[in-house]
């Protein structure tokens, strides 16, 4: 009987002595924890951030316009539509990565000679049959200064998407980053037209002064080590429209959409897509077409 209640005093011992240790568990994001002790992150750069874009934009005319008569149609009828080389010369100052200003500009120009292909037009004092010889040049030149905003970063510090996960480079940048900016801007655009016939010559156009407002998207990409030859991968997207003030007035829209790799801190290439839309009026002549087409470029930064 002894011998039983020492067995049983043993059992009880034993048992109060496990009920005092609790079990072990798994502490989740422990090993994040020890990651981020173990490797600090940087801070987020802070400094000025300046790019330089030159390129070739390769559009092409389409559209119409109109001067004391029917609307004449510059792809079928003019036939002013064929791609031509523009250069495009475009500068951004971004500070935080958070204010950006850019400045753009490009120059356009293009020109036919042959026989008219409408059934019959009027264009200022000229009339125009099917067939009629003739020869037509039109230019846009044009120059815009931007103010974009970053109001809304989801891969950012803080935010849930992020959470539990360490989306920073080696060098602070943060290795995912899409960015949502309002942008405002101001455009000047200055369209100069002239058509020649047998019966003489008509110089015609406008100058108009945009104002408007649109959204920029931006994702960055970058790896989160060193890898030679490439650094960055920088997509972005902007849309805007709003009136044009000049002459009788009138609205204009444009969008611009490009991929860039740096394939240094310094150098890089861009792909891309530009689209300008005008409809304006200036006394008896109106303009409504615009120019469209891709965009090659090389991009600097400092």
């Amino acid at each position: 009987m002894s011998g039983l209640l020492i067995v049983m005093a043993s059992m009880a011992l034993a048992g109060t002595a496990l009920q005092g240790e609790p079990p072990e568990t798994e502490v989740p994001g422990a090993a994040i924890a020890d990651i981020a002790a173990d490797e600090p992150l940087q801070p987020l750069p802070t400094s000025l951030e300046v790019t330089l874009l030159a390129g070739v934009w390769l559009p092409r005319l389409v559209g119409n316009v109109e001067l004391g008569g029917p609307s004449i149609d510059l792809e079928d009828e003019f036939d002013l539509d064929s791609n031509e080389a523009s250069l495009n010369l475009e500068f951004a100052i971004r500070k935080d990565e958070i204010w950006e200003l850019w400045f753009g500009g490009f120059d356009f120009s293009t020109s036919v000679t042959g026989a008219f292909m409408g059934s019959g037009a009027t264009f200022g004092s000229l009339v125009l049959s099917n067939g009629d010889p003739y020869r037509s040049t039109l230019d846009i030149t044009s120059v815009a200064a931007e103010l974009s905003v970053t109001v809304w970063r989801p891969f950012a510090d803080g935010h849930s998407r992020e959470m539990g996960t360490r989306n920073r480079t080696w060098d602070g940048h943060y290795g995912t980053d899409l960015r949502f900016s309002p942008q405002f801007g101001m455009r000047y655009i200055d369209v100069d037209q002239s058509v020649t016939t047998t019966a003489g010559t008509v110089d015609t156009g406008g100058e108009w002064l945009g104002v408007y407002a649109g959204m920029v998207m931006e994702l960055d990409y970058r790896p989160m080590q060193r890898v030679p030859g490439f650094t960055l991968f920088r997509f972005r997207m902007s849309t805007a429209l709003g009136p044009v003030l000049g002459g009788d007035g009138g609205f204009m829209w444009q969008i611009r959409v490009g991929g860039t790799v740096q394939f240094t801190d310094v150098f890089g290439v861009m792909v891309g897509y530009r689209l300008l839309q005008l409809n304006a009026d200036n006394g008896s002549y109106t303009f409504n077409g615009g120019l469209q087409g891709m965009f090659l470029a090389g991009s600097i930064r400092f």
